[in-house]
């Protein structure tokens, strides 16, 4: 496991990376565009991006599976990239005349005052989701050819530094309103044809036309694992997505809520950061000890990740929870309201993130299938819960919405992993790092603010950031080296004094 914490360390660097420049969209977006344009901008972008994973019926998790399986067979190989990369234009063609054809029902769903952006704008959602379904198509392939450093930079980075651009053209008036929808469409052309270049300078990338190539039984094959991931994948979605997908219909100030909800989901996305850093390393060391068959080894492999993925999550919480008021004084134009949201969706996402690696355990021994129609009855639960708390309460209905879901989910799974397989995420480490948050949130909630933020707002309150951060981090990782809740932990610091470096 230690070689998994220090490969996690440097993963931690490149998302944290990523996470900077999402943060300095939010800022500038909620800087120079109204509630309603910045809610509107996020209800197009999260129906583009629903759209294009339902839409790309499960072939992206086929063609990265199969492509390898046809190695060998070069013309069944240009068959399957010709499925995959023409079937979407072909689905995408479906989804626009039906979306046209419902053009009055669906505009009957949104707020009065939320109409003008959605008729001036409708006809763009179709060419967005597509240009999302072949940015994800070709990405999976340029990942199966172990080429996902361009990719993850084009994504990342490449189309980031565009939108900021974007938004700040026309936050100083040199573009409208019309060129930064539009264009924060049709950037999405940029890394698709990078993409579509790569792939084309890879071996064995090419078209055919020859579908008679597969057997009956392969089609059955690949038909049968693509319906499985399309489904699987309408389920994640959803269980993540609904509560922002539906609050502009049943919430009755629309984008202008949204606009809200939005800054306060990104602000709990940091929580994911050390589990997307983390995931794949551990992913892999267990998936290893479950083909072993040593369950022993896999019991511990569990437990230690659950708290090394816990040890830093519980600090950015720490962190977070400490300085949301700054970061309130400085995106200012009342958006106030984010920190009880946050708070209510935070009790969900660390009850996600402590029941530990679960959904990859289900995985690996073959009980998916639980996993899967337990997402599916919670949807249906969720919707219900939408449907009656948002209309009455707003932004805090589709919170506790999430909250609940999200908390009922981890806790049946949790229960489900100990009575089937005796795996365990919780430890006495647990109850050690809750100990040592406890103790460095009542140093840097209570730390007085010595700087008044009605002047010069943006550097006395990045001032006070970097003061209290840094009292909350001193303290935290004083007190874990005290405590000694991961071996993991003290193993990578012992390496950091040995060698004198990080990695």
């Amino acid at each position: 496991m230690g070689i998994v914490f220090r490969q996690s360390a440097k993963n931690s660097i490149v998302v944290l990376l990523g996470a900077i420049l999402g943060a300095i969209i939010i800022w500038i977006s909620t800087k120079y565009l109204t509630k309603p344009e910045y809610g509107f901008t996020r209800n197009l972008t999260n129906y583009a991006v629903t759209f294009s994973q339902i839409l790309i019926l499960g072939l992206n998790s086929t063609l990265i599976v199969y492509i390898h399986r046809f190695d060998n067979d070069d013309r069944k190989r240009k068959a399957l990239l010709s499925l995959c990369l023409i079937l979407p234009v072909i689905v995408a063609c479906i989804f626009s005349l039906c979306y046209f054809l419902l053009h009055s029902w669906i505009l009957h769903h949104f707020q009065p005052e939320d109409l003008p952006f959605t008729q001036r704008y409708f006809a763009w959602l179709p060419l967005y989701t597509l240009l999302f379904m072949y940015m994800v198509i070709l990405e999976q392939y340029l990942g199966s050819q172990y080429k996902v450093a361009i990719s993850a930079f084009m994504r990342e980075v490449v189309v980031r530094v565009a939108n900021i651009i974007l938004i700040l053209l026309y936050g100083f008036g040199y573009i409208v309103f019309d060129v930064l929808v539009i264009g924060s469409v049709l950037i999405y052309i940029l890394p698709v044809l990078i993409f579509l270049l790569l792939s084309l300078r890879t071996k064995g990338f090419g078209f055919s036309f020859g579908l008679k190539d597969f057997s009956k039984t392969e089609y059955k094959e690949m038909i049968h694992f693509s319906w499985y991931h399309f489904l699987l994948t309408i389920s994640i979605l959803l269980m993540g997505y609904m509560d922002a997908l539906a609050l502009p219909f049943y919430d009755h100030k629309g984008f202008s809520s949204l606009a809200l909800y939005s800054v306060a989901v990104f602000f709990i996305s940091f929580l994911q950061l050390p589990l997307k850093a983390m995931l794949p390393a551990s992913f892999t060391v267990l998936a290893k000890a479950f083909t072993d068959n040593d369950m022993e080894k896999a019991k511990d492999i569990f437990t230690r990740s659950s708290i090394n993925i816990l040890i830093p999550t519980v600090g950015i919480s720490v962190l977070l929870c400490c300085n949301l008021t700054n970061a309130i004084a400085v995106i200012k134009n009342g958006y106030s309201e984010i920190i009880p949201v946050f708070a209510i969706l935070f009790i969900g996402n660390i009850v996600n993130i402590a029941t530990g690696m679960n959904d990859q355990v289900l995985s690996i021994a073959n009980y998916y299938k639980f996993n899967f129609y337990l997402s599916l009855i919670l949807i249906g639960v969720l919707y219900i819960l939408i449907r009656i708390l948002v209309p009455r309460y707003g932004i805090y209905g589709a919170a506790w919405s999430t909250t609940t879901i999200l908390m009922l989910f981890n806790i049946l799974k949790y229960f489900f992993v100990l009575k089937k397989l005796d795996m365990q995420p919780f430890s006495k480490g647990t109850a050690l790092v809750a100990i040592a948050a406890v103790i460095a949130l009542i140093c840097g909630y209570f730390f007085p603010h010595f700087f008044n933020q009605s002047r010069h707002v943006y550097v006395r309150t990045f001032i006070d950031v970097v003061i209290r951060s840094t009292i909350i981090i001193t303290i935290y990782m004083l007190m874990l080296l005290w405590l000694k809740p991961s071996p993991d932990l003290e193993e990578y610091i012992s390496s950091i004094k040995k060698n004198k470096r990080l990695f």
